[in-house]
């Protein structure tokens, strides 16, 4: 299991909740309360596997069947692998 320290693992927790306010914005309901139960959870499950990872967050924040897909989509363009250049695209 691969877990994470929160206070060495800024960068990782400041994109964690900026996903957080993408999918608020995209219409789901997702408080910040419920991103401080996503941090303790993934101290169990880690971030080494990025399925894990995928499954526990869509675990905690989607509450509606029609977010899933819309969950889905977000996480994937959110925690792409970056490309070698930058673009305004990222």
């Amino acid at each position: 299991m691969t877990s994470f320290d929160t206070s060495t693992d800024g960068h990782f927790l400041r994109n964690l909740l900026l996903f957080g306010r993408v999918l608020r914005r995209l219409g789901l309901d997702v408080h910040a309360g419920r991103m401080l139960d996503v941090v303790q959870v993934l101290e169990y499950v880690g971030v080494g596997r990025k399925r894990d990872f995928r499954d526990a967050l869509r675990t905690m924040l989607v509450h509606r069947q029609q977010d899933l897909a819309l969950f889905d989509e977000a996480f994937q363009v959110f925690w792409r692998q970056p490309k070698n250049e930058w673009t305004t695209m990222d």
